[in-house]
């Protein structure tokens, strides 16, 4: 978000300090990501902690703090057990909680991993996409946590939901009947989303065949972060990455997680994640491009609710119209292209 949330931050510190046993002094807004706000969480003594806060009046928000049930015990079993520690992991509260709840909204408490992400990263240097596809290949092989253990929740497994279709179709009825005269930034998405309808329908149609196609891919599945770009991975001070934001982690294909990485570092990638797994793998690149499609789809469809539906802020509708326009529908013609190539690094190498 890039604005903070409307609250009484004294009466926030006061209900940290409370629940977890601690003496914060101070939240410092981080203008990052839409799934939730983010502050850092500065206390008396120079202890840092991340704070995640869903506003439960959002949809979007309430949406993803649902997914806390089970990705806060999993990140934590991964973290106390030493399976896979290259990640930030929940605090408990002093009475055994992972969640506080104020007035209308939900928080949540992390280790603090001092280091920065790579957000801004891009081109991501390939030594560094060597290092992403290591810890992938070490998330994939991990066996997902016994849910009968100790608060282990059922992780979901990948049904390729498209449900987000009428949403989608809705916003853009009502980009397309309404005037918008007063508002800048409506008439701008207009200009910019209206004229490429046939496409945006063709990619709905492809997206739905690509689905059912998907269902019918028998492969293993695996434990997936499913949201590996550059903002969700912290280079640590001591040279280490870490996994951060595990809202979207799925039992899916392998090609969950790969899909960020089929530029031209996608054969840097597939090596360093074979050699890190010490097997050759199968890549149904007809799976891939749904995730491609879906991805973009389902992006643009919650900030078209932000624009058209939510009540958000003018430092937030400015920066989801950019994202619309500079990462979402610039990228919609090179999905094709960048699958093909796949295609034939994958024939090359046989």
């Amino acid at each position: 978000m890039k604005s903070k949330f409307d609250m009484d931050e004294k009466a926030v510190l006061d209900k940290l300090n409370e629940a977890f046993r601690i003496r914060a002094i101070e939240l410092q807004f981080i203008p990052l990501g839409d799934s939730a706000y983010s502050y850092l969480l500065h206390c008396d003594g120079g202890d840092r902690y991340y704070v995640k806060l869903f506003d439960l009046n959002n949809d979007h928000q309430r949406r993803g703090a649902q997914k806390l049930d089970y990705y806060l015990p999993l990140t934590s079993r991964l973290y106390h057990s030493g399976a896979f520690q290259q990640l930030t992991w929940p605090i408990r509260t002093a009475s055994g909680d992972f969640t506080v709840t104020l007035c209308n909204c939900t928080i949540v408490l992390f280790h603090y991993i001092a280091g920065a992400t790579l957000a801004d990263a891009y081109p991501i240097a390939l030594e560094t996409v060597s290092s992403i596809a290591r810890l992938t290949a070490r998330l994939h092989r991990i066996k997902p946590p016994t849910p009968s253990l100790d608060d282990i929740i059922a992780l979901p497994t990948e049904s390729f939901d498209i449900s987000f279709i009428p949403t989608l179709e809705i916003c853009l009825e009502l980009l397309a009947s309404r005037g918008h005269r007063d508002d800048p930034i409506v008439q701008s998405l207009q200009a910019a989303l209206l004229p490429r309808r046939e496409q945006l329908r063709e990619m709905l149609d492809l997206m739905q065949q690509l689905r059912a196609e998907a269902l019918q891919d028998s492969r293993a599945m695996v434990l997936c972060h499913g949201d590996m770009w550059g903002g969700n991975l912290i280079l640590g001070e001591t040279g280490e990455l870490n996994l951060i934001d595990w809202e979207s982690v799925l039992i899916a294909p392998i090609e969950f997680d790969l899909m960020g990485y089929i530029g031209e570092e996608f054969g840097t990638y597939l090596s360093a994640y074979e050699q890190e797994l010490r097997h050759a793998i199968h890549i149904n690149t007809d799976v891939l491009r749904f995730y491609c499609y879906r991805h973009h789809l389902r992006n643009l469809t919650n900030w078209l609710q932000n624009l058209l539906v939510r009540s958000m802020s003018p430092e937030q509708r400015a920066n989801d119209l950019d994202m619309i326009l500079h990462h979402c529908m610039d990228r919609w013609d090179s999905i094709e292209p960048l699958i093909h190539a796949v295609e034939l690094f994958l024939q090359d190498r046989k």
